[in-house]
């Protein structure tokens, strides 16, 4: 990014990311592992929700390492001569790509997750609902991944990019592909809060028409969605550092302003990231106390209770009937639709 010597950015947004980096990311890792063995022996975390959670969890860990390994370490004596000798292989490029790479990764898994959200309370017995509860692991991380690559196919290649000098390594990019990714960012994250509020919206609007004919296993997809809910909040921070980034880069690429909201980068990378493991502590209780008996060395309890049963498995089902089913002591199966 285009540098001017007389505009030195504040560093203390990178030494609060540090911070925050050095207990959440721990603390992220284990509920990712928690997660990754939990699917080995319990089919109540082997479901389509838990699998784009899942995807959702190693986009945000590896947008955290390629950031230290691609902007920290560069720094570091010795790595900084190979990365700058080297940088027309395509090093410098990837140091500034993979930002906009990693952030249409989260944008399109929070997509996926409200929108997995919001057909399986809704409308349980439909078609598309079937399909996606029956998707296969491979179909997920096919989706999940290649969506956001087709996305960041103008990102990706571009390779005009180099390191101004050996001594701070700051990149240098034409103002033309800085206007046109911050643009590009800022209708992409746009887009994304739009969706997923639409989706909640409608899921507003049907939780509050059934409410009295909500069983116990609906309601526990309610808290679910809840989860993807707060962690969508971080995407509005998102689009408001975007829409700040978007207006001062059309300005000028050399202010003070958008300077500074460079500086202000990995903080609001550290909360897009970061909030997830912290959502999941708080709000999904039965995945929290596994993470909880891990970390003090319990071996873990699952109970097949928690697994619900696909709502395409019970297509004759309707809101009302799921209720008395409920009175009823193990006369209908139990739906996965986490």
């Amino acid at each position: 990014m285009n540098t001017s010597s007389e505009l030195i950015p504040p560093k203390w947004p990178l030494k609060a990311f540090y911070g925050m980096s050095i207990v959440s990311f721990p603390l992220y890792f284990t509920v990712f592992v928690c997660l990754l063995r939990l699917r080995c022996l319990s089919k109540a975390y082997s479901t389509t929700f838990y699998s784009i959670l899942l995807q959702h969890c190693i986009a945000d860990l590896l947008a955290m390492f390629l950031f230290f390994f691609t902007n920290s370490v560069r720094t570091v004596p010795g790595i900084r001569e190979f990365y700058f000798e080297y940088q027309s292989y395509y090093l410098a490029a990837s140091s500034y790509n993979h930002i906009y790479y990693f952030l249409y990764i989260r944008c399109t898994g929070i997509v996926f997750l409200s929108l997995q959200r919001y057909l399986v309370i809704t409308c349980p017995n439909s078609i598309i609902t079937h399909k996606v509860q029956h998707a296969s692991k491979l179909q997920i991380i096919l989706v999940y991944w290649i969506t956001p690559t087709l996305i960041s196919l103008v990102v990706l290649t571009d390779t005009n990019f180099q390191y101004d000098k050996l001594e701070t390594m700051a990149i240098i990019a034409e103002q033309s592909v800085i206007k046109r990714n911050t643009l590009m960012a800022l209708i992409v994250v746009g887009l994304t809060c739009i969706f997923c509020s639409l989706a909640y919206g409608a899921l507003f609007y049907y939780v509050r028409k059934h409410t009295s004919g909500m069983s116990k296993n609906l309601r526990r997809e309610l808290h679910l969605a809840f989860q993807v809910f707060v962690l969508l909040l971080a995407f509005f921070a998102i689009l408001a550092y975007y829409g700040f980034q978007n207006y001062f880069s059309q300005i000028s690429n050399t202010g003070p302003g958008i300077f500074y909201m460079r500086a202000l980068y990995p903080v609001a990378n550290g909360l897009l990231s970061y909030i997830n493991p912290y959502c999941i502590l708080i709000l999904n209780r039965d995945l929290a106390r596994q993470v909880y008996r891990t970390v003090t060395c319990h071996k873990y309890k699952v109970s097949e209770v928690q697994v619900s049963v696909n709502a395409s498995q019970s297509t004759k089902h309707s809101v009302t009937s799921r209720k008395e089913g409920s009175r009823r002591d193990g006369a209908n199966q139990r739906v996965i639709f986490a």
